[in-house]
C-alpha cells in the first residue's frame, strides 16, 4: 500500500529531532510540501533548507514565537496538517523538581501544542479539513518515576487532543496522538544503560522501537486513508499496558 500525500502541505515542529525529522522526511517522500520548526539546531536546519524544506526558527515554549512561526508558514500557502513533535525533558523526582524544570517541560509540550493548534485550526476550519497529530508518550499513559513533569504534559496532551477532536470533527478535521516507544533520540541518548535495558525487558519483542515505524504510521494518519480516524491514542511499540 502506497501512502500518498501529493498536494498536501504539512508543518512538523521539532523537525531537527529524531522523531520530527523522520516524520518530515517521510511526509516529503510521500509527496507533501513540508515546513519545519526548530529551536537551536542550525546546522540540521540548513541541511533541510538545502533540500527545499521551509524551515523556521522558534522557541515554541513562547506562545508569541509559536504564533509567528505558524503565521510565517501560512504565508507560503494553506496548511493541510500539523505534526507537533517538539519536545524536551527535565527528569527529576517530584521532591527535586524545580519551578524551572516544571515550566520548561509544560510550556514546550503543552502550551506550545495549544498555541500551534489554535493557529492552524482557524484556516483549517475555513477550508473544512485538516489533520493534527501530536507526539505523545507512554509516560502520559502510565506515568514514569522521575518524569512527573513530562508525564503530566503528555497526559494533558492526550486530553487536549481528544477534546479538540470532538470540537472540530464537524469541520472535517482530525486530531490524534501517536505514542512512540523508547527510541534512539537526543532525549534518550543521555539515559543510563539500565534505562535501555529496562526498555528492552519491558518489550514483548525484546526490542527498542524504531523511529521509522513512528514516521510511517504518522504519515498514514496524515493521508486520506485515515480520514475516519480521530480522537485516538496509538501506542507504537511492543510494551503492553
Amino acid at each position: 500500500m502506497n501512502i500518498s500525500l501529493e498536494g498536501k502541505r504539512v508543518l512538523v515542529t521539532g523537525a531537527t529531532g529524531a522523531v520530527g525529522g523522520a516524520i518530515l522526511t517521510a511526509a516529503r517522500e510521500s509527496g507533501a510540501w513540508v515546513a519545519g520548526s526548530y529551536f537551536q539546531s542550525e546546522a540540521e536546519a540548513d541541511h533541510l533548507r538545502a533540500q527545499g524544506v521551509f524551515m523556521v526558527q522558534a522557541d515554541l515554549a513562547d506562545r508569541s514565537q509559536t504564533r509567528k512561526c505558524v503565521a510565517s508558514v501560512l504565508e507560503q500557502g494553506p496548511l493541510d496538517a500539523l505534526v507537533y513533535a517538539a519536545g524536551n525533558t527535565r527528569d527529576r523526582t517530584v521532591l527535586k523538581l524545580t519551578d524551572s524544570d516544571w515550566d520548561e517541560v509544560l510550556k514546550l509540550h503543552l502550551e506550545g501544542l495549544v498555541a500551534c493548534s489554535q493557529a492552524v485550526l482557524v484556516p483549517m476550519r475555513e477550508r473544512r479539513g485538516g489533520r493534527i497529530v501530536a507526539i505523545g508518550s507512554l509516560s502520559g499513559l502510565i506515568g514514569r518515576p522521575g518524569q512527573a513533569n513530562y508525564s503530566a504534559a503528555k497526559a494533558a496532551t492526550i486530553a487536549f487532543m481528544k477534546t479538540i477532536a470532538r470540537e472540530v470533527g464537524r469541520f472535517g478535521i482530525t486530531a490524534n496522538v501517536v505514542c512512540p516507544g523508547f527510541i534512539d533520540s537526543r532525549m534518550t541518548r543521555s539515559a543510563p544503560p539500565e534505562a535501555w535495558d529496562r526498555a528492552k525487558a519491558d518489550s514483548a519483542l525484546g526490542t527498542i522501537s524504531s523511529v521509522d515505524t513512528v514516521a510511517s504510521f504518522t504519515t498514514w494518519l496524515l493521508s486520506d486513508l485515515a480520514q475516519g480516524v480521530t480522537g485516538q491514542v496509538f501506542q507504537l511499540d511492543s510494551r503492553i499496558v
